[in-house]
């Protein structure tokens, strides 16, 4: 029997992780063996945590509808041979959906795979700057608009960030990308009727199935790259949040490991949207780590930054 399988696709930043989450904790209550294909730019996974105990395959430190095509093919190869019953994919921020859909639905893995949905995640707050000419870069935008094309399903998420009427502009925006009757659904912090993610929604045929196989895609990863920071001090809750505040706007998305002083523990950070969180996490002995994801990033630049703002913790 074939294995239904569902692909999780969004910007840096959009929540999709929210969804996989919640898509997971689904399975678990039905008693359904869920394989998970986590994909991330960077070597580092910083959210490992959240997937303990769960069969999970990590492809890092590139993209899986590029750099990292072979990685996903052996990957598929291999857990389709183990006892799942649903498999569940997310890909990097910049994948390109439509290259994930065209190796499901290739002569060797709809053999073995059932493509049921595509899920595409937006963030509302953000959604018409990555859209602008003027704001980004022109692999942005197309990026953007494929991850439309091929959604078959759409989450507009942090709309508790956006103004109704920008909302407004968003989902006008929307109407010229996505296939007509594509249903989508505003959301806040990813939240929505569980039963309208598992919805089957994919068929092998049609205008989808027809752009998987005839686009070209996007060549996104010459200008979005991650760096990693690591040995990064510890510092104070109010130092940690100045150097945030202060990063390029080139810095779209970032996550990472840290210690805060006069606060024992470790913690997750998660930065995007102008928006963070810190979140305790349990301690397993990692090392603080930090990975910012954007355009044209400067490792040198970013460390001396985070330095500058420890060292005038240690001032007295």
């Amino acid at each position: 029997m074939k294995i239904p399988v569902y692909t999780i696709n969004g910007f840096l930043g959009s929540g999709k992780t929210t969804i996989l989450l919640a898509m997971m904790e689904e399975c678990k209550r039905n008693g359904w063996k869920a394989g998970i294909i986590l994909n991330e730019l960077g070597e580092k996974n910083i959210e490992e945590d959240y997937f303990e105990g769960q069969n999970l395959k990590q492809l890092l430190d590139g993209c899986i509808c590029c750099t990292m095509q072979d990685g996903l093919q052996e990957t598929l190869r291999s857990i389709a041979a183990e006892p799942i019953n649903i498999l569940l994919i997310e890909g990097t921020g910049v994948a390109n959906p439509l290259a994930i859909e065209r190796t499901l639905i290739s002569a060797e893995f709809r053999e073995l795979f059932d493509l049921y949905s595509m899920i595409s995640v937006v963030d509302a707050s953000k959604f018409l700057e990555y859209r602008n000419r003027f704001a980004s870069s022109s692999e942005i935008r197309q990026l953007l608009q494929d991850q439309m094309t091929c959604a078959k399903m759409v989450v507009i998420n942090k709309t508790d960030l956006t103004k109704p009427s920008v909302l407004a502009k968003v989902e006008k925006k929307m109407e010229n990308l996505l296939y007509p009757d594509t249903p989508v659904f505003r959301t806040t912090f990813g939240n929505l009727e569980i039963a309208q993610l598992f919805r089957r929604r994919y068929t092998l045929s049609g205008p989808h199935a027809q752009a998987a196989s005839d686009r070209v895609h996007s060549h996104h990863q010459a200008v979005i790259r991650s760096i990693r920071i690591q040995d990064v001090p510890a510092m104070t809750r109010e130092s940690l949040i100045r150097w945030i505040e202060q990063l390029p706007l080139d810095v779209l998305r970032g996550k990472g490991l840290v210690h805060l002083l006069n606060e024992p523990g470790t913690y997750l950070i998660q930065f995007s949207s102008g928006e963070l969180s810190l979140e305790r996490m349990k301690e397993d002995g990692r090392e603080p780590v930090i990975i910012l994801i954007g355009e044209g990033l400067q490792e040198e630049a970013m460390n001396r930054r985070l330095l500058e703002h420890a060292k005038a913790d240690s001032v007295p």
